[in-house]
This record gives structure tokens, sequence and C-alpha cells, in this order.
């Protein structure tokens, strides 16, 4: 047998030449061995799945595709870094492939920023870096995910803050007023990179509204005093009372503010101070430079809302009981009576009522308070902004001033309809006519009128004449034909709105009614209600204000309570009875409740088992609920 030689054949140039032609290899500057050592190693084991890398070399990204099913490089940038792909820049993990242009570059952050404050009054500068260093991808190797980050180069300096490019960020934002260069140049030199003032303006000085002060209690108290070891219950009631030539208030006139301006260099103007008016009535005289003095003795009082008026209010006084005999009192100033309030009487006051008796199914009216010492039986207290509600002069001259308004109309438009027929009539028989057809409750509106006229108690007497005098025109048919012009009726339409307005300016701020123990009645008040005895059975008391029980014997038996602020009861509900309803917008505190219900705002809960010394308010009633 032959001899194999093991030594193989060298290939010779020319050989090697031909072989290189057949496999159409082209020739490289530069040979990637990594990507040689891959490729060796896939040829090596070609069934072997692999995802493609990526990876930065000589600030490049580079990407590599998978092979044999392998999935797509991804790739994600990180700020500063904005990345780009095909030339869109990307903004979340991105799949990419070695056919994919990608491209990058910083972004340059702002090295510091200036703002300025809502009110414009402050310009602040933050300094997030004094200088800018080149930047360099940072090379991981190769990943099949890559996060492109940068980091900084600090040999080598691109940018630092000088204090001429803030001046310079200032200017482009128009900021003007009051520049703190020293501040910028010291941040700069030490930064404490933290919110600087660099540039300031100067608030406006408000100005001073035009206040009011009093010198004397709005307020009727109640004190309560023992004589020798019993409590006096006669005289508690402590009634506010000026001599003639008191001073009783001052007005502070407004203090004018001072214009400021921002940083911008607008200038900006304090919010104009509110004025206050005040009128004097008789009684009362008002000085040039404010001063409020008593011209009369009596009881000193401020009425109004806008225009606050100022008056001393003289008493009338009732011996003993109001009754059939006394008739109805409708009087301008305070009401005292020492008797009782007999049945099915009224007192309309423009001021305060005390009674010092009881009051037995009648209606008390007050623009003022409202003093009860004694019981109230089945009878309607109305105080403060229910006493203007409910009081008839009120009443009957709005009513009487919105029918007359529309008679006016109705009589313009009835005018005009016969002038266009070149027809003439009497405008009193218009007037006439219109009242007995379309306007018919007008004659019986202006009967009450005179009716609470006449019963006006003395001092008002002579003011409401002139009303009174027009109104008992309208109710004389032949006086009514012969006077009745437009002139007439609207000077009537007039005097109607005065004296409405005026009855409405007499409400007082701060009001009350107290009783010593009510039945079957009702009590309003825009202010507090007080029980000082006994306690109230079926009534229905409501106050803007507070309801306090002020003995700790206090029933509330039957009764519908509601109050604007808070209920302090005593012992509500018994074993048998009604049951009570308390409602109060803030806080309701019982001393002992044996059932019935209590409501804060719109939450209640109904008790049915006795407790005490139970707070209520809308976070325990959530909290039941």
């Amino acid at each position: 047998m032959r001899e194999v030689s093991i030594l193989k054949k060298q290939i010779s140039e020319a050989e090697l030449k031909t072989l290189i032609r057949q496999l159409n290899i082209e020739p490289a500057d530069n040979i990637d061995f990594e990507t040689i050592d891959a490729e060796k190693g896939l040829t090596e084991n070609s069934s072997r799945r692999q995802d493609g890398s990526i990876r930065i070399r000589n600030q490049q990204i580079l990407v590599q595709d998978p092979t044999v099913g392998g999935e797509n490089a991804w790739i994600y940038p990180v700020r500063p870094i904005r990345l780009f792909v095909n030339d869109e820049e990307i903004f979340s993990e991105t799949r990419v492939a070695a056919k994919d242009r990608i491209t990058w570059k910083i972004e340059e952050l702002s090295l510091f920023e200036i703002t300025i404050t809502e009110d414009k009054l402050f310009a602040h500068l933050q300094l997030y870096a004094l200088e800018r260093y080149a930047a360099r991808l940072v090379d991981d190797g190769p990943s099949t995910r890559l996060i492109v980050r940068a980091e900084e180069d600090s040999n080598i300096v691109l940018k630092t803050v000088q204090l001429a490019d803030v001046v310079a960020q200032l200017e482009k934002m128009s900021i003007r007023a009051r520049i703190e260069f020293a501040a910028i140049q010291q941040e700069l030199l030490e930064p404490t990179y933290r919110h600087v003032v660099v540039a300031c303006g100067k608030a406006p000085i408000p100005g001073e509204d035009a206040r009011l002060e009093i010198y004397f209690a709005q307020q009727v108290t109640s004190e309560f005093f023992e004589v020798d070891g019993v409590i006096d219950f006669r005289n508690h009631l402590r009634i506010p009372s000026v001599r003639e030539g008191e001073v009783i208030a001052r007005k502070i006139p407004i203090v004018e503010g001072q214009a400021g301006y921002d940083v911008l260099g607008n200038v900006t103007l304090p919010t104009p101070p509110k004025d206050l008016f005040i009128m004097a009535k008789s009684g009362v005289e008002l000085t040039q430079d404010g001063v409020v003095i008593a011209r009369a003795q009596g009881r000193p009082r401020v009425t109004g809302g806008k225009i606050k008026v100022f008056d001393v209010a003289t008493s009338y006084f009732v011996s003993g009981n109001v009754d059939i005999e006394t008739g109805n009192i409708v009087f301008s100033g305070d009401v005292i009576v020492y008797g009782d309030v007999m049945d099915n009487m009224i007192i309309e006051s423009l001021g305060n009522v005390y009674v010092y008796g009881n009051v037995y199914n009648s209606t008390i009216t007050a623009t003022g308070s409202i003093n009860v010492r004694g019981n109230v039986l089945a009878s309607k207290l109305y105080s403060g902004y229910f006493g203007v509600l409910f009081n008839r002069l009120y009443h009957t001259s709005m009513l009487l001033y919105s029918n007359i308004e529309k008679l006016l109309s109705a009589a313009k438009l009835l005018t005009d309809t016969l002038e266009a027929k070149r027809q003439t009539v009497r405008y009193g028989q218009i007037i006439q006519l219109l009242m007995e057809t379309k306007f018919k409750e007008i004659l019986p509106a202006v009967k009450e009128l005179q009716v609470v006229i006449s019963n006006i108690q003395h001092l008002k007497q002579a003011e409401y004449g002139k009303l009174k005098e027009l109104a008992d025109i309208f109710t004389h048919p032949r006086r009514l034909l012969e006077t009745a012009s437009h002139d007439f009726v609207q000077g009537f339409l007039a005097l109607l709105q005065d004296t409405h307005s005026e009855v409405a300016r007499m409400q007082e701020d701060k009001v009350e009614i107290s009783v010593s123990q009510c039945q079957t009645s009702e009590l309003k008040s825009n202010g507090d209600i007080f029980i000082y005895r006994d306690g109230v059975v079926q009534c229905e008391l409501y106050s803007a204000g507070n309801i306090v029980f002020r003995s700790n014997r206090g029933m509330c038996r039957g009764s519908r309570l509601e109050a604007g602020d808070s209920i302090r009861a005593k012992v509500v509900g018994g074993l048998t009875g009604a049951m009570s309803v308390l409602a109060a917008k803030r806080k309701i505190y019982v001393k002992k409740m044996f059932s019935g219900r209590v409501c804060i705002g719109k939450y209640c809960k109904d008790i049915f088992e006795p407790v005490e010394h139970v707070s209520f308010d809308i976070q325990t009633l959530k909290k039941s609920l």
C-alpha cells in the first residue's frame, strides 16, 4: 500500500488569487476582528439564536443586527442626551437595526433661571451651574438594551456664567426696577444655588377704610343680680341711654394709600379705600369733622347698611296693660310696657320693645330687640330683619308701591291709546276706572295704610301727615276724579318709596329676643334668642345667631328650634309628648335629651334613648351616620 503524506501541499500565490476572485472577497482597510470572531462563532454553531446588540465606540453608536430569529437591540436616551433615529427624535425605549441612522446631540440646559413672582414685586435668580463642561457619551460595552448617557469632562469648560449674562437676561425680560448687582455678583462668586432676589419693586401702601367709633352699647343686655339672696327678675334690663350734648360716635375718615411699582417698572395703585356715609336724624347733630352728638336724652342707636343713620329714640311708656283701651301701638322708637299685652293686640316699634309682664295671643314686631320678662302665650314676636319684614307700615307701603307703579304704567298705556284715537278723558277717571277693574287690591291697601298711620304714636304723626293726606284722596272717588294727575300719583308713589326705605333702614344690626318662657308661639330674630326661665312648649324659634336656654330647668318640648349658628339647650323632650327638632348650622349642645332629632346642616340624627351632656357638630353626626 502506498504511503500517504500528512503534509499539505502549499498553495501558490496564483492559486490564492484565483480563489479570492471566485469568492468575490473585497479588500478592506480596517478589519473588525470582533465581527470576524462573531461570524466565526456563528459559523461554528449556525443553529444558535442571537439577539442584536448595540454599543458606543469613538462617540458613535454602533448596532449589530440579530441572527437566527433574534430580536433587535433597544436604545433609550437619558437627558441631556437627545437621540434621533432616521432624523426623528425618540423619547422612549426604541428598537433599532444596523441600517438605521442614529445621531445624537447634547441638550444645553440653562445654567441659570430668572423668575418673577406672581405679584411682580420680586425677580429671583436661581443658579443651576456656574460652568458648562464638554460632554461625552459613556461606553458601557455592547448590550441588547443601551441607555445612552453622557458624562461631563471637567477639563473642558465651554461656558462660565458672568454678571453680564444675568444682566442681559434681565434686560431681555424687561426687568428694570432696583436691580441688585451686588447680590448677583455675590451669588456668582459664592454660589448657594438658591433663589436670590436680584430685582424688587415697591408694593403699594394700602389706604384705610373710613370707620366708626361708637361710644355706646348697641344692644340691650340682661343682667341679673341677687338682692338679699333673691334674684331680682324685675330690674334686669340694662337699656343704653345718653344725655344731651354727649358724644355718641365719631367717624374716622379714610386714609389714602400710596402707589408702588413692580419689577417691570409699571406703576401699581392701591385698592381705593371705602368711605362711610352717615346721617343724623332729629335729636342728633353731625359736625363737619364727623362727630355725632346727642341733642336729646334717650336711647342712642345706629341703623342702616351702607348708610349709617344715627338717632336718639325717645321711648313710649305704657304704665299698665296694652289692651282695647290703649289700642294697638305703632311707634318710631322704643316701646316700654309695664303691664301685660292682652289678647289680639299689636305692638309695632321702630326700635326696641320691653314688656315687664306677659304677652297673650298678640303680635310684637321691632326693628330692634324684644325683651319680655314674663310669659309668651300663643303670640308672634319678630325682631330685627323679621321685625321690618312683618311691620305693617313696611309691608303695606311696599305692597302699595308695587301696585301704584303698575297703575301708572297702565294709565300711561291707556292714555296713549286714547290719544292715538284722538279721544280725551280726565286722568282721574282713568285712575278710578283702573282701580275699579284691574287694581281692586289698591283700595283695601290704602285703607290699611290709613289705619297704620293713624295708630302711629306722637313722634311720627307730622312726618307721615302728607302720606295720609294723599291716601285719603284715594278713598274718596269724587276727590280722586278732580285731583288725580300723573304728578299726583307719582308724588304718592315717591312718598311710599321713602316710607318703605325709611322703615327698612330702621333695622338694627345687633338684636335679640329674650323671654322667660313661651308656649304655642313663634319667635323670629336675625340675632340671638334667649330663654331665661322655664323654657318653650310647642313653639317655633328661628334665630340667625344662637338660641340659648339660660336656666338649668329650661325645658324644650314639642318645639322646632333653628339657629344660624348654635343651640345650647338644657332639657329636651320628656317621657311623653311630641318630639322636638333642633337644627343648627355649627353646633348643638344638650344637657339632657330624652328623645327628638338634631340636625347640623344636612346631617340629622334621631335620638330615641336619653343622652346627657352631649355636643353635636357636623363631624360627630357624620361618624354616627
